[in-house]
């Protein structure tokens, strides 16, 4: 029978609307049907060229999320269509094993056209058995179909994995019968080299649930190996045409936080991302190569939408990963500057939030048939409008407005009686890139209350090429050990990462007119207009030679949350996760460096400044496997061309070196690369920034040494350098261990330059050891947490986040803000690094209004932080200035103690009625307090019990005398506030019942009796 159109379909036997099949072409109305004409097809006739396939039907209420690496819903199962046609029969193939309790996804067919392999999850409760044992084990497991001799109805099952304690999911065949690659969250390498706090999963960067990486397994489902150890989920894992393994990597270091495609090769080396990470579009999901002999070959399908709330639908995007890395950054200089990726569909579908008014797609998957169509999943545009699903091109364009604004109050959009909330009944559809205005044909619609997703054409295609092993070190894999070398940090793409954009004036010495000397690539490949002239740079007789920046390479590693811990608070006011710092490295003048790092640890790397100041911050991970020798170009360089740091330049001996060295430098070789040859020692980290210049002959003409450097927590060549307090143990720095101490240990004469005789006043700056409302010492709250913004009204400035009123806030002393667009070293731009280092480097221009260089007559504060305290406040501030680095510390238990339910119970009435009714409401308040207003007011209450629970806490600067806290000491004091208009009675007297219950409640933050 085919498959009607709209029109077609009477109405009577049109399915209820709620929860109803929505699938353009066959059960929308007509005038529906026209809007969407080119985004779906309404053919009555089988899409050409008929292909069987297979795909999931599950439950359409399901949530669905990048960043949910297993969703699961009862009710899924996987179906086989016999021919690409809605009228085709249609075989559900596991409803015997899932008995309706179960799931399944990620469905991969074989490279003959005769197995599937895909995910299942069954209750532990069904009867279903497989091979004389109970089929379901409550988890995810992989599955096989086998069609090989029973056909696509009779075919038999294997369960290829059999976890009752981990979730294993997304399989894909691996080429010449070498097994399966599949994402899983048995963690079974890292879960025993998680670092500080001992053996556990990871939980990922949202610290909330186990992080799913990549793992390989033989064709039986043995020897199960992980070859990724992402801090944050891998997924949707594909073999390429090359051989190479291409998925979907959770960037999330920081405030970098998307989606982008990555390649590694099937035993984990050479990893690196593909393409998108500085490409428009948040996150590029289930990548797959088109057709390797058609007309898109060397493009990748792929879906791309946000993190959230679009149930991964997005828009269908085709990327020439052939001849660009990124949207603008081709190849070589033959290809157009832009062009990177585009979108085939006649309508834009939406790649962001809000309202896609063209649906959206999901799980595209190109056929290898020569014409270059892609099967995929779609679901239109539908909104629920005063309880009723209609389609969106019955809307408004003011209802459209309010719907793709999708940053209004909260409030207000649960108000509105148009929402968009309809769940997604994705239906599998046939596209054609050749001809979109013909729009996407139907192929195989859901029943009520279900979606098909995940299409896989059942045909034969091309096997990938088989690769082998990488060769690896044997001693180093016997050590868990791999080396990591990059030829030069100064080959960036555009000198944009390590190069002027990150140099101060500070940087430069009297002699140095710029940092880094610049030249004309050579490369005819090559696409940037200036690179580093790394000839001049390694010259000792040049003044570029002495100009060079980066001095150090800080090597530090991820230290993941475990399940269960609900450590945010204890994290701190960051973006960034727990790290480890590994040790130190020296940068050779050419920019190159050379050291071995722990294997299958996510690794950061940070090129730091002679005083120990990273000049940017490393926002993903890396990693190498045991054994693996591996070499990048440089840091953040070009992924097309050859190497800055190679050739001729490589190869050119200065005169101005010491004959030993010049003499035994080998072809090819870096700077690194030689000293290393013949001192495998210094491939070990060291715990100290120590170097010294071994290259530069003085005895020789014009040639002038680098400056020695030693930066050390302890043991210098002049005690006056060292830390007065405690040093880090093991490359791990907590604030209340080793950065609160710095401010009140004793200094100078009778402690006259120590931090706290100045700063203890709680309404300027405040480095006291008194605990806040967090549980956190006071000091931190304050160096974290801006101030907020005043308006000209006198009113603080507000906005919203995800429909949630939030106070805009001035820049605070210590900056934690990095992402791929911002990627500064966070020591060098923040201002409390530049008072105390005295030196003008990258903090804003407002931090240094907001923060002034202390006045004459003030202590010189460039000289009360010794040269190691010094570096532990770089190291601690580059790493994201968390509270707690080590979250199996002793003092993490005392951490939120205040709870935001005890606030909202005993404390928020009493703040709403006395507070927020007047001066301290952020919105919608007329009654402007007479005198300074809101002019020092760090109490800005929005109506958000979240949030005011949040900014309550940052009023509280010693828990353990509620009396010294702001939150009391101010409402009782009269007058309040300072300079307003006297009054016979505080506004919250002291002794009063309201003033105890406040006062009852903060004690209980406190962590001492």
């Amino acid at each position: 029978m085919k498959y009607p159109t709209a029109t077609q379909v009477p109405a009577s036997d049109r399915r209820p609307v709620r929860g109803s099949l929505r699938f353009a072409g066959a059960a929308l109305v007509a005038t529906v049907a026209a809007v969407l004409a080119a985004c779906s097809g309404s053919s009555d006739s089988t899409v050409e060229g008929d292909v069987p396939l297979a795909y999931t039907q599950r439950v359409n209420t399901m949530g669905m999320n990048p960043t949910n690496g297993a969703p699961y819903a009862q009710g899924g199962d996987l179906m086989i269509r016999e021919k690409s046609s809605p009228s085709a029969p249609e075989h559900n193939i596991t409803k015997d094993i899932t008995q309706g309790h179960g799931d399944v996804s990620d469905p991969e067919v074989s490279f003959d056209g005769k197995k599937i392999v895909f995910a299942l999850k069954c209750e532990t409760s069904n009867t279903s058995m497989i091979d004389g044992a109970k089929a379901c084990t409550g988890r995810w497991n992989i599955w096989e179909y086998d069609m090989t001799k029973g056909g696509m109805t009779g075919g038999s099952f294997k369960r290829l994995t059999s976890s009752t304690t981990g979730d294993d999911v997304d399989p894909a065949y691996l080429p010449a019968n070498k097994g399966f690659v599949f994402t899983s969250n048995r963690q079974t390498t890292s879960f025993f080299n998680q670092g500080v706090g001992g053996d556990r999963f990871a939980l990922d960067e949202y610290e909330r649930e186990r992080v799913f990486n990549l793992h390989t397994m033989d064709a039986t489902g043995g020897n199960i190996t992980q070859i990724s150890v992402n801090q944050s989920h891998d997924r949707n894992p594909v073999v390429r045409p090359n051989g190479d393994i291409m998925f979907s990597r959770w960037d999330h270091v920081g405030m970098r936080n998307h989606f982008k495609v990555f390649r590694v090769k099937p035993d984990g080396t050479d990893m690196f991302v593909l393409y998108g990470a500085h490409s428009d579009g948040n996150s590029f999901l289930h990548p797959r190569d088109m057709d390797p002999k058609g007309a898109y070959k060397g493009f990748l399908a792929s879906d791309l939408m946000p993190l959230s709330r679009t149930r991964e639908g997005g828009g269908l995007v085709l990327v020439d990963a052939a001849n660009y890395s990124e949207q603008n950054t081709p190849a070589n200089p033959g290809v157009a500057a832009t062009g990177g990726q585009y979108y085939p569909t006649a309508e834009t579908l939406s790649i962001g939030g809000g309202l896609s008014q063209f649906g959206r797609v999901t799980t595209p998957f190109p056929l290898w048939d020569g014409t270059d169509r892609v099967l995929l999943a779609y679901r239109p545009c539908e909104v629920t409008k005063d309880g009723k699903v209609v389609p969106c091109a019955t809307l408004t364009d003011a209802e459209k407005a309010r719907l793709a604004d999708d940053n209004r109050m909260e409030s207000e959009a649960a108000a509105d009686g148009v929402k968009d909330n309809v769940p997604p009944p994705y239906a599998i559809y046939m596209f054609d890139p050749h001809n979109p205005n013909k729009g996407m044909q139907p192929v195989a619609p859901p029943p009520a209350g279900f979606m098909n997703t995940d299409p896989v054409p059942l045909q034969s295609r091309a096997e990938p090429n088989a690769t082998d092993p990488t060769p690896v070190d044997a001693v180093l894999a016997s050590q868990k050990l791999g080396l990591l070398e990059v030829r030069s940090v100064y080959d960036t793409d555009g000198l944009g990462r390590m190069g002027d954009p990150v140099i101060a004036a500070a940087d430069l010495s009297a002699t140095c007119a710029t940092a880094i000397a610049k030249t004309t690539p050579t490369d005819p490949q090559d696409t940037r207009a200036k690179v580093a002239d790394i000839v001049k740079m390694k010259d000792p007789a040049n003044p570029a030679y002495g100009c060079a920046p980066a001095r150090f390479i800080r090597a530090f590693r991820a230290v993941a949350p475990s399940q269960g811990m609900g450590v945010r608070a204890a994290i701190g006011e960051t973006d960034f996760e727990p790290q480890q710092i590994l040790g130190y490295a020296p940068i050779e003048p050419d920019g190159s460096f050379k050291l071995q790092v722990p294997a299958d640890t996510p690794i950061g790397l940070a090129v730091v400044d002679a005083e120990g100041r990273a000049f940017q911050t490393h926002t993903n991970w890396i990693q190498v496997r045991p054994g693996e020798r591996r070499t990048c170009d440089g840091c953040h360089s070009p992924r097309r061309g050859g190497a800055l740091n190679a050739g001729a330049v490589a190869n050119t001996i200065p005169s101005g070196w010491f004959d030993n060295l010049a003499s035994a430098h080998q072809s090819g070789e870096t700077m690194a690369g030689t000293r290393t040859r013949l001192d495998p020692n210094l491939l070990k980290l060291m715990a100290d920034m120590v170097s010294t210049d071994v290259w530069a002959d003085p005895a020789k003409a014009g040639v002038t040494p680098r400056n020695a450097i030693s930066i050390k927590y302890k043991n210098n060549t002049d005690p006056k350098d060292d830390l007065l307090t405690a040093a880090p143990t093991d490359g791990v720095i907590n604030y209340p261990d080793h950065i609160q101490p710095m401010w009140t240990v004793s200094r100078g004469t009778n402690g006259a330059g120590t931090c706290v005789t100045c700063h203890a006043d709680p309404t300027k700056l405040d480095l006291t050891a008194t605990i806040a409302g967090t549980g956190r010492n006071a000091s931190y709250e304050r160096l974290l947490i801006g101030d907020p913004v005043i308006g000209d009204n006198g009113l603080p400035k507000t906005h919203l986040e995800e429909g949630v009123p939030m106070i805009d806030r001035e820049p605070a002393m210590v900056d934690t803000m990095a992402s791929e667009g911002d990627a500064l070293g966070m020591g060098r731009k923040s201002r409390l690094l530049e008072i105390l280092s005295g030196a003008t480097l990258m903090a804003s221009a407002d931090a240094r209004t907001l923060y002034p260089t202390p006045p004459a007559g003030a202590p010189d504060h460039s000289t009360l932080l010794t040269k190691g305290e010094k570096r532990l406040l770089a190291e601690w501030i580059d790493l994201g200035s968390k509270y707690y680095n080590d979250l199996s510390a002793g003092g993490v238990k005392n951490i939120g103690l205040l709870t935001q339910a005890s606030f909202e119970a005993e404390v928020y009435p009493i703040l709403r009625s006395t507070c927020a009714a007047g001066c301290h409401q952020g919105i919608g308040s007329d009654e402007i307090a007479a005198g300074k207003a809101f002019r020092e007011n760090r109490l800005v209450l929005l109506g958000d019990a979240e949030g005011d629970f949040n900014v309550t806490l940052t009023m509280i600067n010693d828990a353990c005398h509620p009396e010294n806290s702001s939150l009391l000491k101010r409402p009782s004091t009269i007058p309040h506030p300072a300079g307003a208009a006297s009054s016979p009675t505080a506004v919250l007297p002291a002794g009063s019942a309201n003033y105890t219950t406040i006062a009852n409640w903060i004690k209980k933050g406190c962590t001492t009796p």
